[in-house]
């Protein structure tokens, strides 16, 4: 299977991200060890900002560090010191670099976490493994195939909130106050422009979170598999 520069393939594709910032080489350097350096020449060469119209940043990871600690707290499985935040969704959902287990996502919404199967960056006709570069410019570029977050009447909610709202600035999301896991509606009246990392901190302080599974495809029904709990994060 051919490993594609997925990062080259996006700025191709999309261009480079809006309201982007080039990351000083200095503070590029203390992620070396964290980060594949695909991803750090990325933020050298284009900066981080966002995609199509705020549906996706790639975010500076420091301020994410302590949702991520808060979130997987004396999990035995999920080292917090293990993860890297390298991008969130206009909707609470936050992408990590796992240093050993590469994909780790996060959607705060409804407090679900995945991780593919070592089986998901192996190649399959050659048994071996992706390239750490190959594999985080498929997990940080994939937010081109995600599908709409949508209301409860199937309308993406994006557009929504821009016209309400207004767009988003770095380091920013749309967030449901209360949280939901609060009590709040799943309505977009209830949308506010928040700062991105103290709000998925205050769902990460108050909600459990699950790690799920997708099973293999179940046709007709379930033609892609279903996400199935596995157990909650955090100290067993």
């Amino acid at each position: 299977m051919p490993q594609t520069d997925m990062f080259a393939y996006t700025v191709e594709k999309l261009g480079p991200p809006a309201q982007a910032s080039r990351v000083p080489f200095e503070e590029a350097a203390r992620y070396a060890d964290r980060l594949p350096p695909a991803l750090i020449g990325f933020w050298q060469t284009y900066g981080r900002g966002s995609y199509q119209d705020g549906k996706f940043w790639i975010c500076d990871p420091a301020p994410f560090q302590p949702v991520i600690e808060a979130v997987f707290y004396g999990d035995p499985e999920f080292d917090p010191a293990d993860m890297t935040a390298i991008g969130y969704s206009a909707f609470a959902s936050l992408k990590i670099w796992h240093r050993r287990r590469r994909a780790v996502s996060i959607d705060f919404l409804f407090r679900e976490i995945s991780n593919p199967p070592a089986s998901a960056w192996h190649d399959p006709d050659t048994g071996e493994p992706f390239s750490p570069d190959f594999s985080i410019g498929c997990q940080l570029t994939s937010f081109q195939y995600t599908p709409a977050q949508v209301d409860n009447d199937g309308v993406d909610l994006l557009p929504q909130a821009i016209a309400r709202l207004g767009r988003l600035t770095v380091g920013e999301l749309y967030g449901f106050i209360p949280a939901l896991n609060l009590g709040g509606d799943y309505r977009v009246e209830n949308l506010r422009r928040l700062n991105a990392a103290e709000h998925l901190l205050v769902i990460a302080e108050t909600a459990n979170f699950t790690l799920t599974r997708l099973t293999p495809p179940e046709p007709p029904a379930h033609p892609y598999g279903r996400i199935m709990p596995v157990r909650t994060i955090g100290r067993m």
